[in-house]
């Protein structure tokens, strides 16, 4: 598939984040990134206010 028809796709359908938690502090939210990354998940790390949240990428 060329990589418009990939990019189009993504624009039109873009991946699900479900939050799994927020942590105060980055190393914390990186530890718990590593831990779904090691059991076969994708893990998105977004800074908040509050912290940094932790979400899972659902495809």
């Amino acid at each position: 598939m060329p990589k418009s028809i990939c990019r189009a796709l993504r624009a039109l359908f873009p991946l699900q984040a479900v939050p799994v938690s927020t942590l105060p502090t980055q190393a914390e939210a990186r530890a718990l990134g590593a831990m779904l990354a090691s059991a076969g998940k994708r893990a998105v790390i977004y800074p908040m206010q509050g912290g940094y949240r932790v979400s899972e990428v659902a495809a």
